[in-house]
């Protein structure tokens, strides 16, 4: 609690003489002095008391009425009243909401409840006396609202495209009706962008609006995107997993680097990572025809028998999804006999895009 005091003196030079002979010829003004919160602050809904105190009364002063009023747009409304013969007087709009704690000479705190934004504002507790004047302390009232806060995906498909560059909106994290404003910001590995919106409500509160954006990737699929918002000293985080939807990468395992003459049991397979998955599989020579031999199940070929020179060649696979096409392919040769030390790397196919 702090206090203010109406008639005070200014430590500078040239007003030492002054306050001197005001304390000399004016004891009661230093001796008097009312007692306000410096500041009260409270959320919508809420009681706050407001503080009010008259210190140090002279014994010939007399205490005629206590009065909180408040300061709008230049002029002073009053709330409420304490009269000694004329006991507590309430004024509209504070009926049933504003009571005095305990109206004495010394003591003017009241209670305001189910505080309200239109509540805000300065406040003035003023004590008339005799014969030495008023005497009055003014505080501030803070109204405070605490937001409503949410995060929500966009109900658009995400789908990756080959030279996109146009980012779109992935997801939007809303602050409503708060005050002060919140501060909203996004927690993520994506390289997106966020974009804000600050509006003032008619009310007098806040509602803050971030709008995330990316261009769509497959290195974005099943990354997390966090909205965080924080109002005060509370915390509010949602998230959502990014759906990303692109064409399949694909793959051809299979193929060791050691196919020799009269091995069995040998086959290539072709795997894709898709969102959606793939739905078809297609094996295909480029500069001929399949082997007779073979045999071929949804993504995986079959060499029946033993390897022969007639199975060397350069086997494609198209994979397809809802998005596209996409193809790899692995080039198979067969040697005379076993190779005991492969190639390091024979595993991965080469990835290319569709092959007409």
């Amino acid at each position: 609690m702090a206090s203010r005091l109406q008639t005070s003196c200014r430590a500078s030079w040239w007003t030492i003489g002054v306050c001197i002979l005001a304390a000399a010829l004016l004891p009661g003004l230093q001796a008097q002095t009312v007692l306000v919160n410096d500041t009260v602050s409270g959320f919508i809904g809420t009681d706050v008391v407001l503080h009010c105190s008259f210190t140090n009364p002279l014994p010939n002063v007399k205490i005629t009425q206590v009065t909180w009023q408040k300061a709008t747009n230049g002029t002073k409304q009053n709330v409420a009243i304490y009269n000694p013969a004329m006991g507590v007087s309430i004024l509209s709009p504070y009926k049933e909401r504003v009571t005095f704690r305990n109206p004495s000479f010394k003591d003017g705190t009241i209670q305001l409840s189910r505080l309200e934004l239109e509540d805000e504002g300065v406040y003035i507790c003023e004590f008339a006396t005799f014969p030495t004047g008023n005497r009055e302390g003014q505080l501030n009232l803070t109204v405070l609202a605490k937001p409503t806060n949410w995060m929500e995906g966009t109900k658009r498909p995400l789908i990756a495209k080959s030279g996109r560059t146009e980012k779109i909106l992935v997801a939007t994290c809303t602050s409503s009706n708060g005050k002060p404003p919140s501060t909203v910001t996004w927690d993520t590995k994506l390289k997106g962008e966020a974009e804000f919106q600050e509006i003032r409500n008619s009310n007098g509160t806040f509602t803050v609006i971030s709008r995330y954006r990316l261009v769509p990737s497959r290195e974005a699929h099943r990354q997390q995107l966090m909205c965080v918002v924080n109002y005060q000293l509370d915390r509010f985080t949602d998230s959502i997993t990014l759906n990303v939807q692109y064409e399949p990468e694909v793959t051809i395992e299979g193929f060791d680097g050691n196919w020799f003459l009269n091995r069995k049991d040998v086959k290539l397979i072709c795997k894709s990572d898709a969102n959606p998955p793939a739905h078809t599989y297609e094996w295909k020579l480029p500069n001929g025809t399949l082997p007779g031999s073979v045999e071929i199940q949804n993504n995986t070929i079959y060499f029946r028998g033993p390897v022969s020179y007639s199975v060397a060649g350069t086997y494609v696979c198209e994979a397809t999804n809802a998005i596209g096409t996409r193809s790899g392919l692995v080039e198979v040769n067969v040697t005379v006999s076993r190779n005991f030390t492969p190639p390091l790397d024979t595993k991965r196919g080469l990835l290319f895009p569709h092959l007409p």
